[in-house]
């Protein structure tokens, strides 16, 4: 089976060439790799380029990470699709074992495993929170799954856009397997989008919320209508 990966960067300078080297020493290694810069300031899209010729690099204005990973899969050239956050790893047998779980499954089916969690500039890798994995770095589907879900969106603040996309992904029947063991070292960085509690960032679950909510009540009157 083969494979794309799709990975939304920003600012991912810092990172980037240690979670790209992750994929590229997958022991079952990938057709592609697909960035999308997505607006940065440093040096992202020269070291992510740099790193492998089956790198594709695309940089766009500063658009929110849902919009740079939705682009990043549309421009991938396998049937199967991994995603990933630029400051993350993957352990080295990580794909092998979600493409042998998604080949005994359905098309319906999104495959993810468990991650554990690492400071930024720690090489301890081991003894971190661990827990089941339903982020964008853990997430392997299949590209027509995703056509069919639709863009991901990004909601104000720029929170919550994975949580909004598989919301609406068990709404269409998809379901979610996780494969029992730690696949994905989730990197823990002070400051990053997803560090921490902040008001303001969010405010995107909210919205997330408020959609599935207003989802729900869309359905209940289509089915008292029929």
């Amino acid at each position: 089976m083969t494979y794309s990966v799709a990975i939304p960067a920003f600012n991912a300078a810092e990172t980037i060439a240690e979670a790209i080297a992750s994929v590229l020493a997958q022991t079952i290694p990938p057709t592609d790799i697909v960035v999308v810069d997505d607006g940065s300031t440093d040096d992202t899209a020269a070291i992510a380029r740099a790193q492998s010729d089956i790198v594709k690099v695309i940089s766009q204005a500063n658009a929110g990470c849902g919009q740079a990973t939705s682009r990043a899969i549309k421009a991938t050239m396998c049937d199967i699709v991994a995603t990933f956050d630029a400051d993350d790893l993957w352990v080295p047998d990580k794909m092998e074992k979600q493409l042998e779980m998604l080949r005994q499954a359905n098309k319906q089916t999104f495959v993810f495993g468990r991650h554990r969690h690492f400071k930024h500039g720690s090489d301890d890798y081991t003894t971190g929170h661990e827990c089941d994995g339903k982020t964008r770095s853990d997430l392997v589907l299949y590209r027509a799954a995703f056509d069919h879900v639709g863009d991901i969106i990004d909601p104000p603040g720029g929170r919550g856009d994975m949580v909004d996309w598989l919301g609406r992904a068990r709404e269409l029947g998809y379901q979610f397997q996780v494969y029992d063991a730690v696949l994905v070292l989730r990197r823990i960085i002070p400051g990053s989008l997803s560090y921490g509690r902040n008001n303001e960032k969010d405010r995107g679950y909210l919205m997330v919320a408020h959609r599935a909510m207003m989802r729900r009540k869309a359905r209940a009157q289509m089915e008292g209508e029929s």
